[in-house]
């Protein structure tokens, strides 16, 4: 049934447009990169500010509220934030969290697939 939710929520967090805020390294501190956090929903039920409260244990040097990008409330549990490697870390340990994974960026080829080959063909 995790597994499940998990797969659900990857899918759903590639297919959608996180927020206007830029996703990837911040330009500011390059160390920093957006991490997905499934969390267990009966603990934390979809609350952005409980969100902003578990950052603020692991985020320092900046506001909960600036580390975090997107809540998620349909289908998955969960949200997505700014932060660094060792922060990411310490959210493992938290009551309720059941993973955090680093984002993966996916781009599609759209190009037609006649255009693919001709190319393809003519190299």
């Amino acid at each position: 049934m995790i597994s499940q939710i998990l797969l659900i929520f990857l899918a759903f967090s590639v297919s959608v447009v996180c927020s206007s805020r830029t996703l990837g390294p911040s330009p500011d501190n390059p160390l920093m990169k957006v991490y997905l956090v499934h969390v267990d929903f009966e603990l934390y039920h979809g609350d952005c500010k409980q969100y902003q409260q578990l950052l603020k244990k692991v985020v320092h040097e900046r506001s909960p509220k600036d580390a975090l990008v997107y809540c998620y409330k349909e289908v998955v549990s969960g949200f997505a934030a700014k932060l660094t490697d060792e922060e990411a870390k310490k959210l493992i340990g938290e009551k309720g969290i059941y993973g955090v994974d680093e984002e993966e960026i996916y781009s599609m080829n759209v190009e037609p697939y006649s255009h693919r080959l001709a190319k393809d063909i003519n190299n």
